[in-house]
């Protein structure tokens, strides 16, 4: 009785198997209209991003303009301040620029001058103790026109010296032959000064030495008060 049963079952399984077959029945336009409305989804996602991007783009940049064009008005308007300013210290520059040429006019006009009171002044403190200065005469000779400083070159004198401008002559006294010597080279450690000698010394009875020297004027002691640094002369030793 089993061995009929499972027999019987055997059978039914086979005649209710479904073979595995599958089929798209939708018809084809439908199919179609599905893949266009996608397509269509997509185009419109695409335009829509691009629209906003574009719009976002179109307002930065307008902000961006904005912005440039206050500034360039912040800017204008300084600007005008500024010259309204300038305006009103026209004055002060135009005396500022008279100023300026006054003075070159006076550097010009002074170059070749000499500060006699403080170059003497040095000349006379350059004296060793026991030696009197009784008088002293300074010339200046003009360019191109050489005066009675450069007329003659005395003995001991550095002929010839480019920078020779004049010739201070002193006359005194001192106590002895060597005090007039430490007198001399004094005058060569001035500026201003260079190539100190000894003109004429006369002993006076072994007590004093009258001496008569002279001192080349050079071109570092022109120039006044009026002078720039920079047009002044340096002297030669």
């Amino acid at each position: 009785m089993t061995a009929t049963v499972t027999s019987a079952n055997s059978g039914l399984d086979r005649t209710l198997r479904i073979p595995p077959i599958s089929a798209n029945l939708l018809p084809l336009e439908i199919l179609e209209a599905r893949r266009s409305r996608t397509v269509r989804r997509w185009v419109l996602s695409g335009l829509t991003v691009f629209v906003v991007l574009l719009g976002a783009w179109y307002v930065l940049a307008n902000y961006q303009t904005s912005q440039a064009q206050d500034s360039l008005a912040n800017a204008e308007s300084q600007a005008q301040v500024l010259t309204r300013q300038q305006h009103a210290y026209a004055d002060v520059v135009s005396t500022q620029a008279q100023s300026h040429a006054i003075e070159a006019q006076l550097s010009a006009l002074f170059a070749d001058d000499v500060r006699w009171g403080p170059l003497l002044g040095q000349v006379q403190a350059a004296a060793p103790d026991g030696v009197t200065i009784m008088g002293m005469t300074g010339t200046v000779e003009q360019p191109g026109q050489p005066g009675a400083a450069g007329a003659t070159v005395q003995a001991g004198a550095a002929a010839g010296n480019p920078n020779r401008v004049g010739t201070i002559t002193i006359a005194g006294v001192g106590p002895s032959k060597g005090a007039v010597a430490a007198y001399v080279d004094a005058l060569g450690r001035i500026p201003g000064l260079a190539n100190p000698y000894l003109d004429s010394a006369t002993d006076q009875g072994g007590r004093t030495v009258q001496f008569t020297l002279r001192v080349d004027l050079v071109k570092a002691a022109l120039g006044s008060r009026f002078a720039s640094k920079s047009g002044k002369g340096t002297g030669g030793g």
